[in-house]
């Protein structure tokens, strides 16, 4: 049986990114293919070297539609033919016509317990918010921000007296194992 195909697209660091190549270097059903970002100087690129996974970025230009923009990234991503687009840490919203080409199989994880604390700052919007839980959600991409179907979520609680920086690391690192595993059970129909 052939692997199933990901494409990762990602705006930074890309540890998220790097957990799940980690995963998938070892998968016996998946395969990072390609990791596209829209930062030239996103981490996640480098990392992608360490892996030899294939790598591209695609640079917003001045005044450019969001459709557009799309347009010139779902070319990109259509040379590596992927099965599953996997957002970690892309800072882009996408559009309906992106989400379609690739038959809606995109994932995204977030930082918050979705539908709460959506949008660019989740573990600090709950961390200002002084939940007494947080977590993460992995759940499917619509043209939406972050309101997409959810597909899991792990909860972790807040520590009194933790710092921010403590917490948001704490919470990545969760992130770091969370990712690949719902994306094994999900290729594996236990989802």
């Amino acid at each position: 049986m052939s692997k199933i195909k990901l494409a990762i697209l990602a705006s930074g660091s890309g540890s998220n990114a790097e957990a799940i190549m980690k995963w998938a270097a070892t998968s016996d059903i998946a395969e990072v293919v390609c990791v596209g970002s829209n930062k030239k100087a996103a981490m996640v690129i480098s990392r992608a070297e360490i892996f030899n996974i294939p790598k591209f970025t695609v640079l917003k230009k001045k005044n450019e539609s969001r459709e557009s923009y799309d347009e010139r990234m779902s070319g990109a991503l259509s040379e590596y033919k992927p099965d599953w687009i996997i957002l970690a840490g892309f800072m882009r919203l996408l559009t309906e016509s992106f989400l379609e080409k690739f038959n809606h199989q995109v994932i995204n994880i977030h930082p918050s317990l979705l539908p709460m604390f959506p949008g660019l700052d989740g573990y600090g919007d709950a961390f200002k918010a002084g939940v007494i839980e947080s977590g993460c959600t992995v759940h499917y991409v619509d043209a939406g921000l972050d309101s997409g179907a959810i597909i899991e979520q792990r909860i972790f609680p807040m520590i009194p007296g933790e710092s921010f920086e403590d917490f948001k690391k704490r919470g990545l690192s969760i992130e770091n194992k969370f990712y690949p595993e719902v994306l094994e059970k999900l290729f594996k129909g236990k989802l």
